[in-house]
């Protein structure tokens, strides 16, 4: 799905760039990763001038949120208003309402979430055993990538 290369040399060629990219030598990494991210941020800016004037059209045209656009394309537009309700609010009022409890149980679905606290969770372990199966039992490890920051010394 990529054009990502690593040549047997330990290099990497970054086309967009223009340039081959020592891969045992930090510096060259590091310079790479800011040209990349600075073309990134670049590449961002494009992509939000373009995508504003697309909606502009679609909101002029007053079409359905797809619509051709020639060659064989299709834009399709997502986002925009979102209703967010305040579940609570609207329950005590329409319960002051007059609205029958069970109608509102109906409108307002109530939801319940628990959420373990690590600290917590570490020293109930260490204090029993058995807690401490029972919680590495139900204990999921989730890798998340890597991520670098390079800054200017």
């Amino acid at each position: 799905m990529t054009d990502i290369e690593v040549r047997e040399t330990e290099a990497l060629e970054v086309k967009p760039l223009g340039t081959v990219v020592n891969l045992n030598e930090p510096r060259e990494c590091a310079i790479a990763l800011q040209d990349i991210r600075g073309a990134e941020s670049l590449f961002r800016g494009y992509k939000r001038v373009l995508s504003d004037a697309l909606v502009s059209y679609w909101q002029q045209a007053g079409s359905a949120k797809t619509f051709a656009v020639g060659g064989g394309r299709n834009a399709v537009i997502t986002g925009g208003p979102e209703k967010h309700y305040d579940a609570e609010a609207i329950r005590d009022d329409l319960l002051a309402a007059g609205m029958p409890a069970e109608r509102v149980s109906e409108v307002v679905v109530e939801t319940v979430t628990y959420q373990v606290k690590a600290v917590e969770a570490n020293r109930a372990a260490k204090a029993n055993p058995e807690y401490a199966r029972i919680i590495e039992r139900h204990t999921t490890v989730i890798e998340k990538p890597y991520d670098v920051a390079v800054r200017r010394s």
